[in-house]
């Protein structure tokens, strides 16, 4: 089993032996084992059915989907299985992951592996950010809609309580309440003590220059009084509104990416929105296009920012890089070129958004935002 990211994702887009079987099915919920094997037969017979007029000899057929057939019999791999499940194969090459999303179930055969299915967990829209300030530890989490990871940053001082290893003992104690994360100031000289913690959040925030993506949400997590200080400490454009209230040191960093992505999920459709508003204004002034004829190489030379794609839909056909140029051909394409549009611009540093077939602005398959 394969653990998925982008470089993986982009190797498979890069792999172009063909034929390429493409599988993905849809676990059921609750998790039924059986169910899944009979399921993925069908799926495995429908592969066999698109080799038949493949000019491969029987037995490199055999040999091909032999890395499928293993699985079928392999009962603790149906039992260890989430939400979605994608098979890539190859001659001598195959890729098996476990997807954290559903997706359709389908089979496609090409001469390029089909990867739109997977952009949604590649796709920089749905990054996010959790900041956990408590007095014990600084926490910073990167985040998606569906994972988590924990980041060690370098440059940020571990904890509050190293800002305050240096002031007094009795104005430290007025700030009690470690076990529990709590501050509670009162009497003279709390200004000064808030004013030197201020200072600590202010170096955090210097060290998050060098960690975060500033066009991703940060979402902070904390005691009021603690976050309160943060914000006005904090230079990051993209700091959420909402906050995760109490000590983030009683919270699993995937109890603190569940609660943030409540906060985030309408930022991220506010901004898909504004996207998509975006191109209607652009639309036939030379900055926008849904022509793949034109989106194609923009996206390989790096020129678009935002692209919105369609999912459950295929445009296959070719892309030159030495002429540049486009050939949609339905019956006798390589590739699907709305995956390779997709694909080049998440490698390039732009967003992508998949959405429903009626969703894309203007109509068509494919809409596309251009920076120059």
């Amino acid at each position: 089993m394969n653990v998925f990211s982008k470089d993986e994702v982009f190797a498979l887009t890069e792999h172009a032996q063909s034929p390429a079987i493409s599988l993905y099915m849809a676990n059921p919920t609750p998790p039924d084992p059986k169910k899944s094997q009979i399921r993925f037969k069908t799926l495995l017979k429908e592969a066999e059915e698109r080799l038949e007029d493949s000019p491969l000899r029987p037995q490199q057929k055999t040999a091909l989907l032999e890395p499928a057939r293993t699985l079928i019999s392999d009962s603790m791999f149906w039992e260890r299985q989430s939400a979605g499940l994608a098979l890539f194969l190859a001659p001598e090459f195959s890729r098996i992951y476990r997807l954290p999303i559903m997706v359709p179930d389908m089979v496609i055969v090409s001469g390029h592996f089909h990867i739109k299915p997977l952009l949604s967990l590649m796709s920089g829209d749905e990054e996010f950010y959790v900041l956990g300030l408590s007095q014990k530890k600084i926490r910073v989490l990167r985040c998606t809609r569906d994972s988590v990871k924990e980041l060690e940053p370098e440059g940020i001082p571990e904890s509050i309580a190293e800002a305050l290893q240096y002031e007094p003992l009795e104005k430290q104690g007025q700030f009690g309440g470690s076990a529990s994360g709590q501050f509670h100031a009162h009497g003279a000289g709390d200004e000064d003590f808030k004013d030197n913690i201020f200072r600590f959040f202010r170096k955090v925030d210097e060290g998050l220059k060098d960690i975060l993506k500033g066009d991703r949400p940060l979402v902070l997590a904390g005691v009021s009084y603690i976050l309160s200080i943060y914000r006005e400490a904090n230079t990051y454009p993209r700091l959420a509104d909402d906050a995760i209230e109490g000590n983030p040191d009683n919270l699993s960093a995937q109890d603190l990416q569940k609660r943030a992505r409540e906060i985030v999920e309408p930022l991220f459709e506010k901004a898909k929105q504004e996207a998509a508003e975006r191109y209607g204004h652009l639309q036939g002034t030379g900055k926008a296009s849904n022509r793949l004829e034109e989106v194609v190489p923009a996206a390989v030379s790096g020129r678009i920012e935002t692209i919105f794609v369609a999912l459950g839909r295929q445009v296959m056909g070719r892309f030159d890089e030495n002429s540049n140029s486009v050939e949609i051909n339905e019956e006798a394409g390589e590739r699907d070129l709305l995956d390779l549009a997709a694909v080049e611009t998440i490698r390039n540093g732009g967003t992508v958004y998949t959405v429903d077939a009626d969703k894309v602005p203007g109509g068509g398959d494919v809409a596309a935002i251009f920076r120059y």
